[in-house]
C-alpha cells in the first residue's frame, strides 16, 4: 500500500489536497496531524474530506511533541472515527516532562487494541549540547521494543553515524509496519525519490524479499514537491510512484 503524507503539501489546506491525490494513483493517505494546523485535527470534517473525494486515511502521525497519555486517547478517538489502521508516534522529546505514556501507556493500549498498529517512528540521533540527546528512549533497539510496530523513516537515517538504513531495516526487521521514503543527502531531508544518497533500490528489494506487506508513505518537501504548481506536483508525484514500483510492486 502507497501511501501519500499531507505534510508533503503543506500550504495547501486539507480540501485541496484530497482533491490532489484524488487525481493520482495514491489512494490513500497518511494524515500527518500538528497544532498549528486546526483542520488536521478536526476528525470528522476530515472524515467528510475522505468520503467525498473517495480517498481514505488510513494512517495518522501523532504530534511530535508534549504528548501524554490523554492525547494517545485522542489518536485512537481519531483513529476509530477515519477507520485508519496504524497510529506513528514519535519517542518523548528531551524537554516533554511526561514520559510514561511512551515507557508504560502504549503498551497497556496495545493489548486492547489488536487491529491497530501502534508504530514508533525512528528519530535522527541529534544531540543538545554536544551529548544530550534530543529524543528520550530511541535507539532503534528500544523503540523496537515499545509496541513490537515500527516506523522506518528513511530520512531520519544519518549515514555519517554507525546506523546506516539497511542496518536500520535489519535491526527493526519484522516489527515495521510503515516506511516513510524518501531519500537524503547530507543534513539535506525528504529529497525525491532515487536522486540523492540512501539505497532506496537495496531497502525497496530486501522489503519485497522478505515478504513486507504492510505501509508505505511518501513524504517529500513541499519544496521539492513543487507545492503551489499544482501540474508539477502530480508529476513528481506519478515520478515517485513509478520509482518505487521499479521495485517493489
Amino acid at each position: 500500500m502507497l501511501l501519500v503524507s499531507t505534510s508533503s503539501f503543506r500550504g495547501y489546506w486539507l480540501h485541496k489536497i484530497f482533491k490532489l491525490v484524488a487525481k493520482t494513483k495514491y489512494d490513500w493517505i497518511n494524515l500527518d496531524i500538528a497544532s498549528w494546523d486546526y483542520d488536521s485535527e478536526d476528525a470528522q470534517y476530515i472524515k467528510s474530506l475522505s468520503e467525498e473525494f473517495k480517498v481514505p486515511v488510513l494512517s495518522i502521525t501523532a504530534y511530535e511533541r508534549k504528548m501524554d497519555s490523554d492525547m494517545v486517547d485522542a489518536m485512537l478517538k481519531f483513529a476509530e472515527i477515519l477507520w485508519a489502521k496504524i497510529i506513528n508516534f514519535y519517542p518523548p522529546h528531551r524537554a516533554d516532562k511526561d514520559t510514561t505514556w511512551f515507557s508504560e501507556y502504549l503498551q497497556k493500549i496495545k493489548s486492547k487494541n489488536k487491529s491497530l498498529n501502534l508504530a514508533v517512528i525512528n528519530v535522527e540521533p541529534k544531540t543538545f549540547l554536544l551529548f544530550i540527546p534530543e529524543y528520550k528512549d530511541a535507539t532503534l533497539a528500544t523503540i523496537k521494543k515499545v509496541t513490537w510496530d515500527t516506523t522506518l523513516a528513511v530520512s531520519n537515517i544519518d549515514t555519517s553515524t554507525w546506523v546506516d538504513l539497511l542496518k536500520a531495516f535489519s535491526v527493526l526487521g519484522s516489527s515495521i509496519k510503515n516506511v516513510i521514503l524518501s531519500d537524503r543527502s547530507g543534513a539535506k531531508t525528504d529529497l525525491l525519490l532515487g536522486r540523492w544518497d540512501m539505497p532506496l533500490e537495496s531497502l525497496l528489494i530486501k522489503l519485497k524479499e522478505n515478504l513486507y506487506k504492510w505501509f508505505f508513505t511518501l513524504k517529500i518537501a513541499p519544496k521539492e514537491l513543487w507545492v503551489g504548481k499544482d501540474e508539477l506536483v502530480l508529476k513528481r508525484l506519478e515520478e515517485s510512484r513509478q520509482f518505487f514500483e521499479r521495485y517493489y510492486k
